[in-house]
C-alpha cells in the first residue's frame, strides 16, 4: 500500500488551487506528481458540499486537513480495558 502523498496544509491548497482553476484530477496528479487516485480521494475526502460556478463540487484544503487529523487521533485511541 502506498503511504500517503500529501502531509501538509501546503500540499493540499496547491490541489484547492488547481482545482478551482478547473483543472482535471488527471492534470493535477501530473503536476503533483502522484496518482489519479490519490488525487481522486484528496477531492473526496476535502468536499464542503457546495459547488465551484462551472458546477463541481468544491475542494476545501482546511477540511481535508481538519479529517485527516481527525482520523489520526481517533487511531490513536485506545478502548479502555476498564480499571
Amino acid at each position: 500500500m502506498a503511504s500517503y502523498t500529501f502531509k501538509s496544509l501546503e500540499d493540499r491548497r496547491r490541489v484547492e488551487n488547481l482545482w478551482e482553476k478547473g483543472r482535471a484530477p488527471k492534470e493535477i496528479a501530473g503536476e503533483l506528481g502522484t496518482s489519479v487516485t490519490v488525487i481522486y480521494s484528496e477531492l473526496s475526502r476535502g468536499r464542503d458540499g457546495s459547488r465551484l460556478p462551472d458546477q463541481r463540487l468544491r475542494y476545501n484544503a482546511e477540511l481535508a486537513q481538519l479529517r485527516v487529523q481527525e482520523s489520526l487521533e481517533r487511531r490513536g485511541k485506545r478502548k479502555s480495558s476498564g480499571g
